[in-house]
């Protein structure tokens, strides 16, 4: 195995959890935007949100690829207004990423606007850990799982795919992770819209192949076990 010394984080769902309410108040938002802004009649505004995801693994994309026209930023923002009624640091997640970040280079790579993320970070307290956030604005009419825009992300932070951990909630995105070579966490999830749950099925009987540590949660005890490599200097 190649010597680690990147650790790219996803967002939501990975670095604080998808019962913690917020996942769900974005599904909403979005689909009151669809309903309110672009017409879709309220009973088909959660198929139609789930159709984008479907299709792109991002909503604005999605929502494109159906024929809607729109502002990204304007739904974005519509999406993610509210965050801070949810997002509160979690010192165990801290202190994983205080110690990793003496060791290890660390990003955000997530599908959402950058701008978006940020803010999430600093109410969670994270903010100081990380060297960059990749996001929506960075990658343009590409999103993960597309290999595309993991390459641009490795070329940008000038890294191998081998040399990095990717740290996902979403199988579809970690299975392009780990066929570019990456070492990869599952972060699951109860969410029957994530994970496994985002493939049709209850249980990945090939998980193991996907992912080289599974977790509920992004801590030191829970991936301490799994994966020592990350305190590897």
């Amino acid at each position: 195995m190649a010597n680690i010394d990147t650790l790219i984080f996803d967002l939501d769902g990975t670095l604080y959890p998808n019962d913690n309410g917020y996942v769900d108040h974005i599904r909403g938002n979005a689909e009151r935007f669809i309903h309110e802004t672009l017409g879709v009649p309220a009973e088909e505004a959660g198929p139609t949100r789930k159709k984008a995801l479907a299709l792109a693994n991002q909503t604005a994309l999605g929502l494109r690829m159906q024929g809607f026209d729109f502002v990204t930023e304007d739904l974005v923002s519509c999406m993610r207004e509210g965050a801070e009624l949810f997002m509160t640091p979690d010192k165990e997640v801290q202190d994983f990423l205080s110690t990793l970040c003496q060791k290890k280079k660390m990003y955000i790579f997530t599908n959402t606007r950058e701008v978006h993320a940020r803010e999430a970070l600093e109410l969670l307290g994270l903010s100081s850990y990380f060297l960059e956030v990749y996001g929506a604005d960075f990658m343009g009419d590409c999103c993960k799982p597309q290999e595309a825009a993991f390459q641009k992300v490795l070329d940008d932070i000038s890294v191998d795919a081998k040399s990095c951990v990717m740290f996902e909630d979403s199988l579809k995105n970690l299975r392009t992770a780990k066929f570019m070579g990456m070492t990869t966490v599952f972060i699951t999830s109860e969410d029957d819209e994530q994970g496994v749950s985002e493939e049709g099925g209850t249980r990945d009987p090939d998980l193991s192949q996907v992912a080289d540590a599974i977790v509920t949660t992004c801590t030191s005890s829970a991936l301490l076990p799994q994966l020592p490599l990350l305190w590897n200097a």
